[in-house]
């Protein structure tokens, strides 16, 4: 008798699960597989041209752009994603000390840019450094007497990615962070104290240790994030000027919608699955589950 009702219990969460199962099956495993099947052919312009096999993967390898997208992504992911951390860590540690309207509204302001639409954030700060009507622009002009001209340099350019991503993501940082102090027993941190640690010692070796868990989730979720955004690259430099900011989800949207060539977009996307799916498994490794 347990055990019938045990499988029917099974049978019962089987069907629940499964629209769920098959919406995921439609709009995730169908469309992976069939881009797997495009990378394998010559595919310009919606045309179906010859099997080409792993051709279109040796095009992307042997393709400096793509190498040079790929590490600029991961130079640009990896700044962002250190600055947001450690904007996030300075703000929960400043707000699990305080309580109250002040830290309340803190916080609020530091989700806005997470919940923020990506596209109306990147518009905003693009605005704020377009060289024609800026406001940082219009006040560097009126203290130098020139144009910064913020978007239209290398360097800077990048440096103002890097900015907006982190900018972005530090509301959430901020917020895991937050929750993983929040559970660390008060007794413990008192019991610090009375022994004679400081501040400094209390923070590297009792709360760091022990929100090292949500840190990292943080990390990896904002990785995944900002190495596949497309919109904040796309509106904000538009991968410019030149190739500076061409991030390897914005040469992905180039390939496709630019020129067309499906077949290699298809591989380039598969590769950028791969990626990230790797990203994935070092996260499952490392983490382990210890929440």
């Amino acid at each position: 008798m347990f055990f019938q009702e045990k499988r029917v219990k099974i049978k019962r969460g089987y069907l629940l699960t499964l629209p769920a199962m098959a919406l995921i099956f439609l709009i995730l495993v169908i469309p992976l597989f069939y881009a797997v099947y495009c990378s394998l052919f010559n595919l310009n312009n919606l045309v179906k041209g010859k099997f080409l096999g792993l051709g279109n993967y040796l095009y992307l390898f042997k393709d400096p752009e793509i190498t040079n997208s790929f590490i600029r992504t991961i130079v640009i992911t990896v700044s962002a994603v250190f600055i947001s951390l450690i904007c996030g860590l300075i703000l929960a540690l400043w707000i699990d000390r305080h309580s109250g309207s002040f830290a309340w509204t803190i916080e609020m302001i530091g989700l806005i840019p997470w919940v923020l639409s990506m596209v109306v954030g990147a518009l905003l700060w693009r605005w704020l450094f377009t060289a024609d009507f800026g406001l940082v622009d219009l006040l560097v002009t009126k203290v130098t007497g020139r144009s910064a001209n913020l978007l239209s340099s290398v360097r800077s350019s990048q440096i103002l990615l890097v900015f907006v991503l982190a900018w972005r993501t530090i509301g959430y940082s901020m917020i895991m962070i937050l929750a993983g102090l929040k559970t660390l027993s008060a007794d413990l941190i008192e019991a610090a104290r009375i022994d004679g640690a400081n501040v400094w010692q209390t923070l590297t070796r009792i709360k760091l240790p022990l929100i090292k868990t949500p840190m990292l989730v943080s990390s990896i979720v904002l990785t995944l994030s900002n190495f596949t955004n497309n919109t904040v690259p796309l509106v904000l430099t538009a991968g410019g000027p030149g190739s500076a900011t061409n991030v390897i989800t914005l040469h992905l949207y180039k390939i496709s919608f630019q020129y067309y060539q499906f077949g290699r977009s298809a591989a380039l996307a598969v590769l950028v699955f791969i990626v990230t799916l790797l990203m994935v498994i070092f996260y499952t490794k490392v983490v382990d589950y210890e929440i």
